[in-house]
């Protein structure tokens, strides 16, 4: 037999009078928006991840479908940059660079605080086979370290002309370029840095 006692749950009052705000314009009541909330944060428990980090997770994906990002299979992408490089290597590398600079002017021109550390961010979200993938900015200074032995040769540097594509558009010039199989790293510095 299912206890229907109730509990009683406090809360603030103007996290109560929003709850309230929102269970009305959904059509629910406070009762059912609570439990429905409730029933949320224990499926989320129950995946090991807590509602803050599922939030966050939403955000991220928001904002990577905003920026036009897709999910492609990773031996697709490797597979597809192998060819265009052997048929068309300086073409490829423009369009990649080209859609660097694309990237980052949206971030940009969504008035973004710190373009570079949200396309850290989500970049880090939607590149699961790089494990080290770091962007550190120090006033006009940038470093960019990606290390991967998953990457293709051609895909690095592929990738490595999409991130000197997001250094340009945000007024960074590379200063110094390490390129290896899987291994990227740029030094950029904004003015006379």
């Amino acid at each position: 037999m299912v206890n229907s006692r109730r509990k009683m749950l406090a809360a603030r009052d103007d996290l109560a009078d929003k709850i309230s705000e929102i269970a009305n314009s959904k059509g629910f009541t406070l009762f059912g928006m609570i439990n429905n909330i409730l029933e949320l944060a224990i499926e989320a428990e129950k995946m090991g991840i807590s509602l803050e980090e599922a939030v966050d997770n939403y955000k991220v994906t928001k904002a990577v479908k905003e920026a036009s990002f897709i999910l492609v299979l990773e031996s697709l992408l490797y597979e597809t940059a192998e060819i265009a490089c052997e048929k068309a290597k300086e073409e490829t590398l423009k369009v990649w660079f080209d859609a660097g600079v694309w990237l980052a002017s949206q971030y940009t021109s969504r008035n973004i605080e710190n373009p570079l550390g949200n396309i850290e961010k989500d970049l880090k979200a939607f590149s699961w086979n790089i494990p080290e993938f770091t962007i550190e900015q120090i006033d006009d200074k940038v470093s960019i370290r990606v290390l991967s032995p998953r990457l293709s040769e051609s895909y690095t540097v592929l990738f490595n002309r999409f991130l000197e594509g997001i250094l340009k558009a945000l007024s960074f010039e590379v200063k110094y370029k390490e390129l290896g199989k899987g291994n990227i790293r740029l030094e950029a510095a904004r003015g006379g840095g």
